[in-house]
Order: C-alpha cells, then structure tokens, then sequence
C-alpha cells in the first residue's frame, strides 16, 4: 500500500522522443509540483487506491472548416471590391478633371492665338508709321513724288533730287507736306485690311 503522501508521475506518452529529456532516470527522481500532474488518492481513509489515470488534454481548436474559410475569403473578396470601386470611382473623378482641364487649355490656346493676332497686327500698323530712315514714329509726314514717306527730319536731311528707297529721281519739288496724315494712314489700313 502507498501512503497518501505519494505522488504519481504521469508521462504524456504522446509526445515524439526528440522532444524527451536523454536522461530520464534524472526527471523520474526529481519532484514535480505541477498541478496538472499532481494525482491525489480519491480516497485516502478507505485506503484504496485508485489506478492512476492519464490526464486529458484540452481539446486545441478544430482547424478552420470550408465554410468559415469561404466566409473570411468571401470577406476579403467584398473589401477588395469595395477598394476597386473606390479606384474606379477616383479615376473617373481624374479623367473627369482632365477633361476640364483640356478645355480650359484649348480656350486660353485660341484666347493667345487672337492675342498673338492682335499683337501682329499692332506691330505691322507700327511699322507702316515708322519712317524707312530713322525707324521713328514722327507727327509731321512729307511725301516724295514716287509715292514714298519720310518724316520731315529726314526731308531735311536727305537729298531729295533722288527717292532715297526706289532712287527714282525728281525734277523741281521734291517732296509734299502731308497735311492730314490720319486720313492717309487710315486709307493705308483700309488697303492692308483688304
């Protein structure tokens, strides 16, 4: 008979023997104060002595089964949809904006090219006023028997025997004050004009 001070080792047969201590005479020596492996006599007045048990295991959870693993695929498939709508919804917003953007950007081409016009012309009409020999824009316009302008500086300056552009050459007067010189610049723009 064992007294009710002994204690029982349990050995889990179920573990592989690479997992086992080499020395097993060393652990069946020692203590163990576990109270898993622990077993105390049911009944230790009657003396009886019950045949030692092995211990349960808690039951490990059960691998996920098909249908909890189509649930969590099912999930992962609805948020990677929810994240595509998402997408698309932004690149319709962005294609959108682009659209608004190209049209603001051919409005302000053709606003620059009415612009580059108007600054063409500006030039052109300058140029029709500048005098041939100084490139300046005088008040005061002679005009030469071949059809030629000069600004009267230049008029007193050149010899006006010859027409100082053409070389035609001139008998008597030379030049001719031009005494309303917009009505004969803008008679000049209505030609350019046509």
């Amino acid at each position: 008979m064992t007294s009710p001070s002994s204690t029982i080792v349990i050995e889990d047969d179920e573990l592989p023997p690479s997992w086992r201590s080499a020395n097993l005479q060393v652990q069946r020596t020692s203590l163990r104060t576990s109270p898993e492996i622990l077993i105390e006599p049911n009944d230790a007045a009657s003396g009886s002595i019950e045949p030692s048990r092995k211990r349960k295991r808690a039951k490990r959870k059960q691998p996920d089964t098909l249908d909890t693993c189509f649930k969590k695929l099912r999930k992962t498939f609805d948020q990677r949809d929810q994240e595509v709508e998402k997408l698309d919804q932004k690149v319709e917003n962005l294609e959108q904006e682009v659209e608004k953007q190209q049209k603001q950007v051919q409005e302000l081409q053709s606003k620059l090219l009415l612009q580059e016009d108007r600054h063409q012309e500006e030039l052109s009409r300058r140029r029709i006023l500048d005098c041939k020999i100084c490139y300046e824009q005088p008040d005061c316009w002679h005009n030469l028997l071949c059809g030629h302008m000069i600004c009267e500086p230049c008029a007193k300056l050149v010899d006006l025997s010859t027409c100082p552009f053409c070389r035609r050459t001139f008998s008597g007067v030379g030049t001719v004050p031009v005494v309303d010189t917009q009505a004969i610049f803008s008679f000049i723009f209505d030609i350019n004009a046509v």
